[in-house]
């Protein structure tokens, strides 16, 4: 159960009472004014800090958040990434969480940790992350990043705890040997890319997807790329005939898709696909990489064929 609770900064609420003290030239004891008197005041008591709005979790208590729609599950052979917040110690300990990613929303919160209590982000996009744990009370902070190379089918974390006058960062996972995860046959993964901020009610989310539409089985391994080259989603994975793996983007910006596969002899190709702002639009479009027979790819965009007002209408394929 999450409780919210405001708490107060260090600092004291109490103010002084304030005397103005008036100092004579003379002996002080007329009270009298030689023009040389001078005035001096009891400087006023510092501010109060603005309260600092928290989740309670109390003594022993678990929470879990969850950032990302898949494609990882905690009991599948692709495991998320868990970011958490420990508090080993006596004392209640207030932190700052700040969980960023290249697409769609993080996690950004504060929370009072008793004795024993546990937070935990749980990241299910195999992406690049930025972290930030920072002490309410101390003002140090801790930073670390996750990327897509921490997803396997091993269980991993990270973890923020309370240290000698700042915040103390561990982590580890099991050791299990992975290998590429398998998408079935015929069968398909999809996540969802973007904070929602399409432009319009009509504009449509743009599909980007890779595609093995060949009799044999490959492992292509892929990243879905910022125009500052921070990976969105990315990974390897073993794609059975038929099966595709792919994202809905639902925020209208550049998004590059790489991939690459290797031949029995070693000899690797590669493509490069970029789906620019302006595809954006009312019509539902998406872009295929598909893996073709003699080792290479095929890419296509397809879209339909309303007129928006502000572009042509566009059915477009590309090798």
């Amino acid at each position: 159960m999450q409780r919210r609770t405001l708490l107060a900064a260090a600092g004291t609420g109490l103010a002084a009472a304030l005397t103005g003290c008036t100092a004579s030239a003379g002996d002080g004891s007329d009270g009298s004014d030689d023009g040389n008197s001078t005035t001096e005041s009891t400087p006023g008591p510092t501010p109060t800090p603005e309260p600092v709005e928290a989740v309670s979790v109390a003594t022993g208590e678990r929470l879990t958040t969850v950032v990302g729609d898949g494609p990882a599950s905690d009991d599948g052979e692709l495991k998320p990434h868990h970011v958490r917040l420990e508090n080993p110690g006596d004392e209640p300990w207030t932190a700052r969480i700040d969980v960023s990613r290249p697409l769609g929303a993080g996690h950004v919160e504060t929370y009072e940790l008793a004795r024993d209590a546990t937070m935990t982000v749980s990241l299910r996009v195999p992406a690049d992350y930025d972290v930030t744990v920072t002490d309410i009370d101390s003002d140090a902070a801790a930073t670390d990043s996750v990327g897509p190379d921490d997803f396997d089918c091993n269980r991993s974390w990270t973890a923020f705890s309370p240290g000698d006058g700042g915040v103390s960062v561990s982590g580890g996972s099991t050791r299990m040997a992975c290998g590429p995860r398998v998408v079935a046959a015929d069968d398909a993964v999809t996540v969802a890319l973007g904070d929602g901020s399409l432009p319009t009610e009509a504009t449509k989310p743009h599909g980007l997807a890779v595609s093995n539409p060949t009799d044999a089985a490959e492992v292509v391994e892929f990243a879905y790329e910022t125009p500052a080259g921070a990976v969105a989603f990315g990974g390897t994975y073993r794609l059975e005939p038929g099966a595709r793996v792919g994202a809905s983007l639902t925020e209208a910006r550049e998004v590059t898709l790489r991939v690459a596969r290797r031949s029995e002899s070693g000899e690797e190709a590669t493509e490069t696909v970029t789906v620019e702002q302006s595809q954006f639009d009312c019509n539902a479009s998406s872009t295929t990489v598909s893996l073709t027979d003699d080792g290479g790819f095929e890419s296509r965009t397809l879209s339909t064929l309303m007129f928006c007002g502000d572009a042509e209408p566009k059915n477009e394929s590309s090798t």
